[in-house]
């Protein structure tokens, strides 16, 4: 098997992993609305979904929307660990101030 190849399995399996520990970390924000936290989920799975169609021949809809789907994933996830994170240390210097 040719170098490159194995590169980008590698490069896949990445992705996919650094994709699932975010949809886990939204899943974990409690202050969040129930749509928002499965929204990066929802993402993935229909990446996923997507994926999956090349196994059965349809590579149009794979080469088109998977990738997408999961960059939509990716940026959807950090957004909303970002907002949280920057919320959260705005309460903490709110406490900090309080009297």
């Amino acid at each position: 098997m040719p170098l490159s190849l194995v590169l980008l399995a590698a490069w896949a399996v990445a992705f996919l992993t650094l994709n699932v520990i975010l949809c886990v970390r939204v899943w974990r924000i409690r202050d969040l609305p129930t749509w928002r936290r499965l929204l990066p989920a929802g993402l993935l799975c229909a990446a996923l979904a997507a994926s999956l169609t090349r196994a059965a021949g349809i590579t149009v809809i794979a080469s088109t929307v998977a990738f997408p789907l999961n960059m939509a994933t990716l940026v959807v996830a950090y957004g909303e660990i970002r907002a949280h994170r920057r919320s959260a240390r705005a309460d903490n210097r709110a406490r900090e101030l309080a009297p």
